[in-house]
């Protein structure tokens, strides 16, 4: 069986963290999520309907994945 859905989450160096999500619907078409959250849990960024061009799930969610980076390592965080 294919898997139906892809989920990257990753802490960045400066503290913010990304929840990216890829899943092929029954219909075939590709839904996705992009989330950027500041070290303490407040969302910058929730993008509940992002639309790569003519992209496979993978090749979604690694896209999805370069857009959250950059957005995080965008971020200034606050000290310690």
């Amino acid at each position: 069986m294919t898997e139906r859905h892809l989920e990257h989450k990753e802490t960045l160096s400066n503290g913010c963290s990304i929840v990216v999500r890829a899943e092929i619907l029954r219909d075939g078409s590709l839904k996705m999520f992009i989330g950027v959250y500041r070290p303490d849990g407040v969302p910058v960024s929730e993008d509940h309907d992002p639309r790569p061009h003519l992209l496979d799930m993978e090749a979604a969610l690694d896209w999805g994945v370069d857009i959250a980076k950059g957005i995080g390592n965008g971020q200034r965080t606050l000290g310690p």
